[in-house]
Order: structure tokens, then sequence, then C-alpha cells
């Protein structure tokens, strides 16, 4: 492409019929010039996690990423100062899809049960999807150190919001007596490796994942049996 788009553009016919040739640039998460700039920056947020977890981000490049986007690799750096300021927004919006997720199992839902399994439902939903799963999350090493304890505290309040979320269902008899600091853990580790072997063009849709471990979640593996007929 022979233009950048950082800046206030200006219009040239030709430019703008090569790009036409070339694809929807940003992936048509806007539309023109005058869109919002934090929806030019979530785009370039979601198409490098969708990179890093299908290649691993040590095996991405800023101009793969522009390239996705169809823009040049300055308009990246008009949002984002380095890859690993792109890697920890990654991390990022993950949470921010989390803490949404859960707020809204929170509000719909009136049984720990109910909650945490409308999030199961939701997060795996918006990670298959918005985010493709991306294994960026397992990877702590590519942020900075300030980077890695912010995300560290963030994931650890959210792990305490799980916690009370299986506490509040024992008490109100919809999940069974447990540890739920075990049960997080559980739940949460097996949420985590989906992107270790998910593909959006495999034979499992997220929402159809999303089921088989809520079924897991509530039934465990082994048969149930029938209930016992009074003669």
């Amino acid at each position: 492409m022979s233009q950048s788009i950082e800046a206030e553009p200006k219009p040239r016919v030709r430019s703008a019929t090569k790009r036409a040739t070339k694809g929807a640039r940003w992936n048509n998460a806007v539309s023109g010039a005058d869109e919002q700039y934090e929806l030019k920056r979530q785009a370039v947020i979601a198409e490098a996690s969708k990179a890093f977890g299908r290649h691993g981000s040590q095996n991405v490049s800023l101009d793969e990423i522009a390239n996705a986007l169809n823009v040049t690799k300055p308009a990246l750096y008009y949002y984002f100062k380095s890859k690993q300021e792109l890697i920890y927004e990654c991390h990022e919006l993950a949470m921010k899809i989390g803490d949404q997720v859960l707020k809204d199992a929170i509000a719909s839902e009136s049984t720990g049960y109910g909650r945490i399994t409308a999030f199961m439902r939701n997060y795996i939903s918006h990670l298959t999807d918005q985010m493709g799963a991306p294994a960026i999350l397992h990877d702590f090493s590519a942020m900075t150190p300030a980077d890695r304890k912010k995300i560290t505290a963030r994931r650890r309040k959210f792990d305490l919001q799980l916690r009370n979320i299986i506490e509040e269902g024992v008490r109100d008899g919809s999940i069974a007596p447990c540890d739920a600091r075990l049960a997080v853990f559980w739940f949460m580790g097996a949420i985590s490796s989906i992107s270790q072997w998910y593909h959006a063009d495999g034979t499992l849709t997220g929402d159809q994942v999303a089921e088989v471990f809520i079924r897991f979640l509530a039934d465990g593996i082994r048969p149930q049996t029938a209930c016992p007929t009074i003669s």
C-alpha cells in the first residue's frame, strides 16, 4: 500500500483505487478517516490476538499484522509504540472481556451455578470468536515486568471473584460443597487450554465447546443412573 493513514490523510484517487483492489482496511472495523481512534486500535488488538494465537508472538511481526489489516506498518506505530505493548493489550483485552462477561452473568442470573455457567458459556464464545482463542494468553515472558505485574494482579482479582460466586452457589444450594479455589483452578484451566487445540475451522464451534464444558461441569464424565422406581 502506498499511503500511511495514521495522520490526517489527504485523499488521492490513485491510492484509493489501489486500496480497493487489495481489500478493506482495518478488516472493516471502521469505514473512514472520521471513525473513532479507539475502534482502529481495537481492530489492531483483535487481529494481533488471532495472529499470535495461530503462530505464537515470537513468529509474528508487526508487518504481518499490518498486512492482515491492509494498512501500513507506520499506521500501527500510531496506536502502539512496540510489539511488547501490543502483546500486553492482548492480555488486557482478554481481561476486559472476562470482566464484562462476569458482570453480565451476575446481573442476569440469581444462583451461583447459573452465574458460573453463564460466564463460561459467554467467555468461551468471546475468546474463540472475537480473539481466536489466543495462545498468547499463556505467554507472560513477552511482556515487560511492569506489564506482567499489572496482568497478574488483575488475574488474581478475577480469580477471587469467581471463587466468591462458587461459594455463593454452595450457600444457595445450586453447587455442591467443594473447595472453591480448586474448582476455579479446574474450570479456568480447562478454558485456558482451549487456545492450545481450538481451530476456528475445526469440527466444533466455540459455542459447542462451551456447552460441552458446561456439561462436564454439571455432570462430570460418569453415566447418570436412573432414579429407582417404586412399585
